[in-house]
């Protein structure tokens, strides 16, 4: 018996005409799926992809400062959907060491632990030096009359407090251009937005107003300007002697005005000038800290090398002078809007304050029927608050400070119009 023949051994290959009957007619895929060679591709679905509609914010708030932070918490909290614009912006706030009065803290939108989580230092004492340095007045509170707290920290603080009431925050690293339109507002950068309403919170007037192409008459320029320098220092007894005081000096220069403090283990000096060809105010910081040194009212070694420095250039008293705040769907607050203090080149206070009255004033707008209406009552209420404490004194304070020594019942009214926006 052929083992090989009835076993059929060897296996016989199949016809090529046999192969070719097997795939004739197959299509492409069906041929590569048949091969081997790649899986079956997925059937094409005859539904066309829709992209989702860009997001429609109620309120977008522009500027990641104090003032845009506070308007962008309150309109949180109260249910709003909120993007905060964090954008370029102009030097008109201080970057460095910064008081407030003991109002600031007392506001009752901001959170009671706001002064705690910043780590502001509570202080009694404000003290005055004349132009010669040989005499000092002295105003003591009972209670606390203000702090001292470092801009890094309270923004830092601030913003956790934004992101508990669920703003959202988007980093700009171009500035947005504004277009207002009828019912809303789109600020293009590298990212689109569209809100319903709109509040800036950074920069100066002039900057805004041009920006957003109002019809209104030039803007009143601030001449007022500020230099300063955080100075590290070492605990030693000329530090426990600063500890605990606002000082406040007054310049042999006409129209500049100078302070300083101690914040944990920084020293701060500004000087402040209120002359229009007074430069940027460097040089008079410059002579003030030399002056100071030579009296021995600062140590006469000062680590200036390790220090830190500013110089910002705030509208201060503009506020009064704008012809409004509001445009179509859109307010100015903050030193957008001018709220900035005369005398120190003090922010936090009135910016902060009108932040949040423009976002209770945008929070009315957006229920109701009539919103640029309602945008427009943003004068009124910022006026009834505000105007003293942002209003020039009717005498300069550099005219007022020599009369403290003359005359030491006036003392306390003078620090009560510094720390507080007071009629002096």
């Amino acid at each position: 018996m052929n083992l090989a023949t009835n076993l059929n051994w060897p296996p016989r290959e199949p016809s090529l005409d046999a192969h070719l009957d097997g795939i004739r007619g197959a299509t492409c895929t069906q041929l590569l799926t048949l091969s081997g060679r790649c899986p079956a591709l997925p059937k094409q679905s005859s539904k066309v992809t829709v992209p989702p509609m860009p997001r429609t914010y109620d309120v977008a708030v522009l500027g990641l400062t104090p003032a845009g932070l506070a308007a962008a918490c309150h309109l949180g909290r109260n249910g709003c959907d909120v993007v905060l614009i964090d954008g370029p912006v102009e030097d008109t706030e201080c970057p460095l060491a910064e008081w407030v009065g003991r109002d600031f803290f007392a506001l009752t939108d901001l959170p009671r632990s706001l002064a705690a989580d910043c780590r502001a230092r509570p202080f009694k004492r404000v003290r005055y030096h004349n132009a010669e340095l040989n005499s000092q007045v002295e105003h003591k509170a009972r209670t606390a009359a203000g702090y001292f707290l470092r801009a890094g920290k309270l923004t830092r603080a601030m913003r956790t407090m934004a992101t508990k009431a669920k703003v959202k925050v988007r980093r700009e690293p171009i500035r947005p251009v504004v277009h207002l339109e009828e019912e809303g507002v789109r600020l293009a950068g590298i990212t689109h937005t569209k809100a319903r309403l709109l509040l800036v919170a950074q920069d100066r007037p002039s900057r805004a107003l041009a920006e957003l192409v109002l019809p209104v008459a030039d803007v009143t320029k601030s001449h007022l300007s500020a230099a300063a320098v955080d100075v590290p220092m070492r605990a030693t007894s000329a530090w426990a002697k600063l500890r605990g005081t606002l000082h406040v000096v007054a310049s042999p220069r006409r129209g500049e005005i100078g302070l300083f403090f101690l914040i944990g283990p920084l020293l701060h000096i500004r000087a402040v000038s209120c002359q229009p060809s007074g430069g940027d105010g460097t040089a008079g910081l410059s002579t003030m800290i030399t002056r100071l040194k030579e009296a021995g009212i600062l140590p006469a070694r000062l680590p200036l090398g390790r220090a830190r420095g500013a110089v910002w250039c705030p509208p201060a008293g503009v506020a009064l002078e704008m012809e409004t705040h509001a445009a179509k769907r859109c307010l100015l607050a903050g030193t957008a809007g001018g709220f900035v203090e005369t005398i120190t080149c003090h922010t936090l206070l009135p910016s902060v304050r009108s932040g949040i009255l423009a976002a209770k004033t945008a929070l009315a707008a957006l229920q109701s029927k009539d919103p640029q209406e309602t945008l427009m009552s943003f004068k009124i209420s910022w006026r009834k608050v505000l105007a003293n404490y942002v209003r020039p004194p009717n005498t300069s304070p550099q005219m007022l400070l020599p009369l403290l020594f003359a005359n030491r019942r006036i003392v306390g009214k003078f620090t009560r119009a510094l720390l507080y926006g007071h009629d002096i």
